[in-house]
Parts: structure tokens; C-alpha cells; sequence
């Protein structure tokens, strides 16, 4: 007997966890309002909260933040209108009504929700007329291979001298330190490269090539095929000889060959196809607004504003005022006591 009234306990309570999940579902069944679908269901000052838009606002909402309104579905809607639309729209009147929409912060924080929501719109008319094709995918792809397929690289580290006995030294000088801070210390001391000197010998990522990351620096063939003949971590045991020059070459680490197929790159290349299409449409509504709205525009003006080398910006001066070095909205200066002349 008593197994038997655990057992249904436990149904008890399982059923009754089932029943609450699924208040959230309930009632988005039930929220569909049976009366036309612009009845007001609240005034507030001069605005109505109407039941399209009690029904558009709960389904936005999870279920489990549902179920914190209330046991039943009736009790959920009413609570939701009362504590939260209703509250959001008296909130909204009191700021207007101290006029708070016209404070700069608010201004630019409604224009940034306008540019969002015009965007958006945007995005979304440009991928409804204008979807992007399986071909201009492919298109997209095959003229931009180099981005999606590398070859196998090695990080090198260099120190470059003038003389075959300076490298011997140096070769010398690093087994018996092998540490990456004192190849660093000898490459800034020593190396003739100055261009790479300054960042401890390290040349990046070289491809097979010679090609690196650094525009205009192409490593000479002899670098790369000594490097090919050590393992990551390994100094070449003898110094390599660079035109007139000689190189200790320490090879650090390698990058595997990369290669990414269409399939796989396809949805980002999507993606930005779809963004360059939307934005071609923001670029042509841009042109047309900017030519039908924008007049009286003196951009010199700004010349009035400084801002200096860090960054600082300096208060709106007039012409003829010496500028301040204080920041806009920084308190004044405490005035500098004065010793006692007697």
C-alpha cells in the first residue's frame, strides 16, 4: 500500500510539472483574442494598448518568464498588461511630459533605434527582391580562393650580420642560451635588418615562397630550404648565407596547408553577399535623402573642436580664445593657493 501511494505521489507530481511547462503554450492558444483585433483593452493618457498588441507583445515572450505572471492563463494576460504595458506607457508620458525627449542622450539614443529599425528593413526587402544565387556563390568563391586555402607555413626568427664569424658567435653564443628572450636581445643589438630587429628577429609566418605577412619582405630561397631541413623548436646549426650576409635562423613553429571547399564556405559567402546587397540599397536611399534634406552643411566648422594626439578632446572654442586643456563637462581647475606676500 504504501509503495503503491508513492508511485502516485510521483504521478501526482510529474502530471502537475507537465501542466506548468505548458501554461506558456496555453496560453499563446488562448492569446489570440476572439474580439476584433483592435479592441482597446487599456487607456493611458492619450494612448490605447489594444488586444493585437497584447497578443504581439506575449508571444515574444519565453513561457518560463510567462509562468512568473501568474497560475492561470487569464491571470498571466492581466498581469502582463497591468505590469508591464501599462507601466511602460506611464513610464513613457512621465518622461515626456519632463521632457525628457529632448535631452541629447535621448535624441541620440532614438535616432540610433530608427537607424536599426530602417536597416533591418532594408535587409529584409533586399533579400526578399533580391536573393543571393547558388551561382553568384560560386562566383564569389573561385575569385577569391587565396582567402579560403593556405599553404603550410613556418614562423621564423632571424638575426642578420655582415660576416660568416659574427653569425658563428651568435650560433655559439645561443646554445649555450637557447632562451627566445636572449635571441630577442641579440637580434635588437646586433641584426642589420632593422625593419625586424625592433620585434626581436621574429619574420612571422613565411610561406614557400618566401612571401610573409610584412608587404615589400620576401625571404631569399636559402632561408627557406635551411629552415625546411630543421624541426619546429631547432636553431639551424650553421649560419646561412643571404646575398652578402649570413642569417642564424631559428625556425619556432609551422601551420599546416588549409583548404576550405565551396560547400563549406557557402554559407558565410552567403552571408556576405546578402550583407553587400543591402548595403548597396542603404548607399543608393543615402544618396537620394542626402541630396533632397542635407543643405546649410559647413563642415570647417569643426576645425574649432581640437583633439589632440591621445585622443583628448578639447571644450568648443571661439575664434581668438586660447583652447583649454580641460575635458568637456570636467569640473573647473582648483584655484592654486597663494602664499602669504608679507
Amino acid at each position: 500500500m504504501r509503495a503503491r501511494t508513492v508511485k502516485l505521489l510521483l504521478a501526482a507530481a510529474a502530471t502537475a510539472a507537465v501542466c506548468a511547462a505548458s501554461t506558456g503554450l496555453s496560453l499563446r492558444a488562448e492569446a489570440q483574442p476572439s474580439a476584433a483585433a483592435d479592441a482597446v483593452v487599456a487607456r493611458v493618457g492619450d494612448k490605447v494598448i489594444t488586444a493585437a498588441e497584447v497578443e504581439r507583445r506575449v508571444a515574444q515572450i519565453p513561457p518560463f518568464q510567462l509562468q512568473s505572471f501568474g497560475r492561470t492563463p487569464d491571470e498571466i494576460r492581466r498581469n502582463f498588461v497591468s505590469q508591464v504595458l501599462v507601466r511602460e506607457l506611464l513610464l513613457a508620458q512621465g518622461a515626456a511630459a519632463q521632457k525628457l525627449t529632448e535631452r541629447a542622450d535621448v535624441q541620440d539614443r532614438i535616432r540610433g533605434v530608427l537607424r536599426a529599425a530602417l536597416l533591418q528593413r532594408i535587409q529584409a526587402e533586399a533579400a526578399a527582391s533580391s536573393p543571393v544565387t547558388d551561382e553568384e556563390v560560386r562566383a564569389y568563391y573561385e575569385a577569391n580562393r587565396d582567402r579560403f586555402s593556405a599553404p603550410p607555413m613556418v614562423a621564423l626568427w632571424r638575426v642578420l650580420v655582415a660576416t660568416r664569424e659574427e653569425a658563428e658567435a651568435i650560433l655559439a653564443e645561443l646554445k649555450k642560451d637557447p632562451s627566445p628572450q636572449r635571441f630577442k636581445d641579440i637580434a635588437r643589438d646586433k641584426s642589420l635588418d632593422k625593419a625586424t630587429s625592433l620585434r626581436g628577429g621574429d619574420l612571422g609566418f613565411v610561406a614557400p615562397d618566401g612571401s610573409t605577412a610584412e608587404p615589400g619582405l620576401k625571404l631569399h630561397p636559402g632561408l627557406i630550404e635551411a629552415a625546411a631541413r630543421v624541426k619546429d623548436g631547432e636553431l639551424v646549426p650553421e649560419p646561412v648565407a643571404e646575398g652578402d650576409r649570413f642569417a642564424v635562423l631559428w625556425r619556432r613553429q609551422s601551420r599546416r596547408p588549409v583548404s576550405r571547399s565551396l560547400e563549406q564556405e557557402a554559407p558565410s559567402i552567403r552571408q556576405i553577399l546578402a550583407h553587400g546587397k543591402a548595403e548597396a540599397q542603404v548607399k543608393q536611399l543615402l544618396e537620394r535623402l542626402r541630396a533632397q534634406d542635407v543643405s546649410g552643411h559647413a563642415p570647417e566648422l569643426v576645425d574649432l573642436i581640437d583633439i589632440t594626439s591621445t585622443g583628448d578632446l578639447q571644450p568648443l572654442r571661439r575664434p581668438g580664445t586660447l583652447a583649454s586643456g580641460r575635458r568637456p563637462g570636467a569640473p573647473p581647475p582648483s584655484p592654486v593657493p597663494r602664499q602669504d606676500m608679507r
